[in-house]
């Protein structure tokens, strides 16, 4: 004890303040170091937590994010196929369309053409009446006779039969 008295240490003094010190090392540790390593340790989950829960979420994120796009491509397709079917159906409607208006384009020309055809027969007809008229009465001057309307009638009706 002669030594650390000459250092000018006191040794009850110094046994005091270890015993303070490891008391208040203990107290330090019950109240502080083990309560703030506790909150550590639950920031610490609550941070792996996190973590993990926005990993969870980036994951669903991207799930549904491959789901949309498969909707929007099961949908794009869809639309596709519609728009195909609308353009067959409008070509197919267009192919009737030009079928109907060749047709009666066909029966306009077929009606004028026998129409044209009753005309012809009808001016030919009417021709031939005149020609056998004025045969007639060429031939009447060149006989000299008068022939009567029936006989005119039954000669005109010969000529347009093409029996004279």
């Amino acid at each position: 004890m002669g030594a650390l008295t000459n250092l000018g240490i006191n040794l009850n003094f110094l046994i005091t303040q270890i015993i303070h010190f490891l008391i208040l090392m203990w107290l330090l540790k019950k109240f502080v170091y083990t309560p703030v390593l506790n909150l550590l340790d639950e920031r610490r989950r609550r941070i792996e937590e996190g973590l993990k829960a926005a990993e969870l979420a980036r994951e669903e994120a991207a799930r549904q994010r491959a789901e949309l796009e498969k909707q929007l491509e099961e949908e794009r397709r869809q639309a596709q196929a519609r728009i195909a079917e609308i353009t067959r159906q409008a070509d197919q409607l267009r192919e009737q369309i030009l079928a109907e208006a060749r047709a009666e384009a066909e029966r306009i020309i077929a009606a004028a053409r026998e129409e044209a055809e009753r005309e012809r027969e009808r001016i030919l007809q009417e021709a031939r009446k005149q020609v056998a008229e004025l045969a007639l009465v060429i031939a009447q001057k060149v006989v000299g006779e008068t022939l009567d309307t029936q006989k005119q009638h039954q000669i005109i009706q010969k000529f347009l039969a093409g029996e004279l």
